[in-house]
């Protein structure tokens, strides 16, 4: 059981279209799942359920659909079945946990009315998933027993137990994401970065080369104009994605995004490099300025005493002006007194 979280309206719908596809289901699993668990799975036999699996009203406010694997490994070599559903969703549901037991309650009825329960009576196995992606953290428990009042050791064992599996898009790091797979550059593309990007559309295209993928690249096509374009109009990725949509699809985005990244990457050494020299200019001169405040210190110290020598200091601090502090150094020359040297440094400095 899967439920793909969303940001509005055509943001689910594009999503769902995403999902609909083996590929993108397929990936998902390979993506989040545990590799021995992965292994069992015959994915050649992946197929979408009809939405008679999901109840009427679920279906309705929440697009559900559902799908099926079958897995190795059951008694005498038969085959068990994995379910998953995909729900569309902006914000999190802290009763989650309730709205998958009922969705998995209505799926083995359905089983059983149909008469597609196993000959040997067993239930298939469920796989619960929420794809979230949501700005805030994914918060609400992911246990149904959880959300049930506690009760006596005597009533304990007659709750029901359920747990799912959170994929929080946003909270996720691209790197550790397998390479060669529909979802993690579907992750890549929406919350990594340009480079990212730029490298997920090119894999994107290759892995979706083949004819047999054309849906799934239109699925891709569309969701990249409504959730990246659309939502992020204004941003330099969204731009340059609208720009390479209109030259010829993924391939086109793939390669105008790389060769946009590298002039970008180019442009910020050469931006680094200047500000880094315009820098080293601006602490020189600083240093420089700082050597003659205390020359000047020095010689005040020199012929009027350390105590007029600390006030000039404080006054020297304010002057950033090689200039004014020449002038000053001819006032530490010319001036009788300290009191008198304050006075002409105040004013060199402004501070009269």
């Amino acid at each position: 059981m899967m439920a793909t979280m969303g940001a509005n309206g055509f943001h689910d719908s594009s999503y769902k279209k995403l999902f609909g596809h083996a590929r993108m289901v397929e990936d998902l699993l390979r993506a989040f799942i545990p590799p021995d668990a992965v292994e069992a799975f015959e994915f050649a036999t992946l197929e979408p359920l009809p939405a008679e699996y999901v109840a009427d009203d679920l279906r309705q406010s929440r697009g559900d659909s559902a799908w099926r694997v079958r897995v190795r490994g059951g008694k005498s070599g038969s085959w068990l079945y994995l379910l998953v559903l995909l729900e569309f969703q902006s914000t999190v549901d802290r009763h989650m946990a309730a709205r998958v037991l009922a969705y998995t309650g209505q799926m083995y009825l359905t089983l059983l009315r149909s008469g597609e329960a196993p000959p040997d009576g067993l239930l298939p196995a469920v796989l619960p998933m929420v794809l979230y992606n949501g700005r805030s953290p994914w918060s609400a428990v992911r246990e149904v027993r959880e959300l049930i009042a506690p009760v006596g050791a005597g009533l304990a064992p007659f709750q029901p137990r359920q747990r799912y599996h959170v994929v929080d898009g946003r909270r996720l790091s691209v790197r550790p994401l397998p390479p060669g797979n529909a979802v993690s550059a579907q992750i890549a593309l929406e919350h990594g970065s340009p480079s990212s990007a730029a490298t997920a559309l090119v894999g994107l295209n290759d892995m979706l080369s083949g004819s047999e993928h054309a849906s799934l690249r239109q699925a891709f096509e569309e969701w990249i104009r409504r959730t990246i374009i659309r939502g992020g109009s204004g941003s330099a990725l969204a731009s340059a994605l609208r720009l390479a949509l209109e030259k010829g699809g993924l391939s086109a985005m793939g390669l105008s995004l790389s060769d946009r990244f590298e002039e970008f990457a180019a442009k910020r050494s050469e931006r680094a490099a200047a500000e880094g020299l315009k820098k080293g200019l601006e602490q020189g001169l600083e240093q420089g300025l700082e050597r003659e405040r205390e020359m000047l210190r020095r010689l005040a110290a020199r012929r009027f005493g350390a105590a007029a020598a600390e006030r000039l200091a404080a006054v020297l601090r304010d002057v950033g002006d090689a200039d004014r502090l020449a002038e000053i150094g001819e006032h530490v020359i010319d001036c009788a007194t300290g009191e008198a040297l304050l006075a002409r440094a105040r004013g060199a400095a402004g501070r009269d």
